[in-house]
């Protein structure tokens, strides 16, 4: 197996070293690739420092800058670019694409083999928020089952920690390549798209609880986190949410519970 790896990548200098320090972590690597966009700190300084020193053969490529305040919604470019990497002289042996989200605190050594045992068309673990109390979700607009979104705090998990299939997944996904480079990207939320897509040309998509990566809290640095609903003009069409056991809970609901769960500790 030989896993590229693209992390697209802006204004993330804060908690950049603890993300590198998760991906030198990382075996099966055939190279990294970050897609950089013109940041505001010093993100491109540690990019290059890294460069020098990691066990993995890196490249960084400049990408336009993104529009604000929906850019991680809107950069569908970003993925065209990685898939038109695909099969460079000197990198014919790579078998699948690993999407890493550069905003990923914490990973298991063993990622990349984990999910590559289930040999699946398209599958990612499950991403929880960074030192959250309670434990949290993170990919809740991603993460889809039946038409509903993952419940934050009780997603689905309908075989107890074995894999299972999915409408879409999110911030990190590892895809087989002749499925990465057949299927478009497109905005918003491009790998959810990206999950539609695949799925309408008899694709599979699976989500693994049993590995599990952590996400940077979006509220502790000011991530804006939209529904793709409200990106497509229907503000109020979101879909619900839906809970371990298969219980759907109403978007009015899930206000109560996170009410419940951030104010008086309680988690139902």
């Amino acid at each position: 197996m030989s896993v590229f790896v693209g992390v697209p990548i802006k204004d993330a200098a804060v908690w950049l070293p603890r993300f590198l320090a998760q991906l030198e972590k990382l075996e099966d690597v055939s190279r990294v690739v970050f897609s950089y966009s013109p940041s505001r700190d010093p993100t491109l300084n540690l990019l290059r420092d890294w460069e020098k020193e990691t066990k993995h053969s890196t490249e960084i490529i400049h990408e336009p800058a993104m529009p604000r305040p929906l850019s991680a919604a809107e950069i569908a470019p970003v993925y065209k670019d990685f898939q038109d990497m695909i099969g460079e002289k000197g990198w014919r042996e790579e078998t699948h694409f690993l999407l890493l989200d550069a905003d990923i605190m914490e990973v298991p050594d063993d990622l990349i083999q984990r999910l590559i045992t289930h040999d699946k068309d398209i599958i990612a673990p499950f991403v929880w928020v960074d030192r959250s109390i309670p434990r949290q979700f993170f990919d809740v607009h991603c993460f889809r089952l039946y038409g509903y979104r993952f419940h934050p705090f009780d997603p689905p998990d309908p075989y107890d920690g074995k894999a299972f299939e999915v409408d879409s997944v999110g911030s990190c996904n590892l895809v087989k390549y002749e499925v990465f480079k057949l299927i478009d990207y497109e905005n918003p939320y491009p790998p959810l798209r990206f999950c539609e897509n695949a799925i309408d040309e008899g694709y599979e998509v699976w989500a693994d609880p049993g590995t599990e990566i952590l996400h940077i809290d979006p509220v502790k640095v000011g991530m804006k986190k939209t529904p793709i609903e409200v990106l497509r003009g229907k503000p109020f069409d979101p879909p619900p949410y839906i809970k371990k056991d298969g219980t759907i809970v109403s978007n009015e609901q899930i206000s109560q519970d996170l009410i419940n769960a951030y104010v008086w500790g309680k988690v139902e």
